[in-house]
């Protein structure tokens, strides 16, 4: 588990995560609770463990041909302050639970990708994990959104 702590800054809770990057250099991570500090120490406190937990130190990525499970997780990143947050967790629970290990595990990087890759995704949800057809409706326009 990476060391963090809570920090205050204009009213509101802020979590900051402590870690090193791969070449051992320390980092640290702010992340904003929204919680405003009268009345929420436990609130924020709790999302500071849970923040803890699920940290994952952020890897060099290869900027010109990044895996494509890499380019979802960046597209999300950067849509999170763009979009409603009620569609940012839509896009979330999809890409970082099923689209991205997927693509992970298979190793393939943007440039490399095919309309058959994609293909091959929509039927192993299909067949393997059993979603409906809307579901997978729904994480083709994920990746289309992210393509455009």
């Amino acid at each position: 588990m990476v060391a963090g702590h809570l920090q205050e800054k204009k009213g509101y809770f802020y979590i900051v995560l402590n870690y090193k990057d791969e070449c051992g250099k320390r980092k640290n991570k702010w992340i904003s609770t929204g919680l405003s500090v009268k009345g929420n120490k436990k609130k924020a406190e709790a999302l500071l463990i849970e923040a803890r937990k699920n940290f994952e130190v952020p890897q060099q990525v290869d900027q010109e041909n990044p895996l494509f499970s890499d380019f979802m997780l960046q597209w999300l990143e950067m849509m999170k302050h763009r979009i409603e947050i009620t569609t940012y967790a839509s896009y979330s629970n999809a890409i970082k639970g099923r689209i991205a290990p997927y693509f992970k595990e298979k190793g393939i990087r943007l440039k490399e990708l095919q309309p058959k890759h994609i293909q091959d995704y929509y039927q192993y949800e299909l067949e393997v994990r059993g979603v409906t057809a809307n579901t997978v409706i729904h994480y083709h326009a994920n990746i289309r959104k992210a393509l455009q």
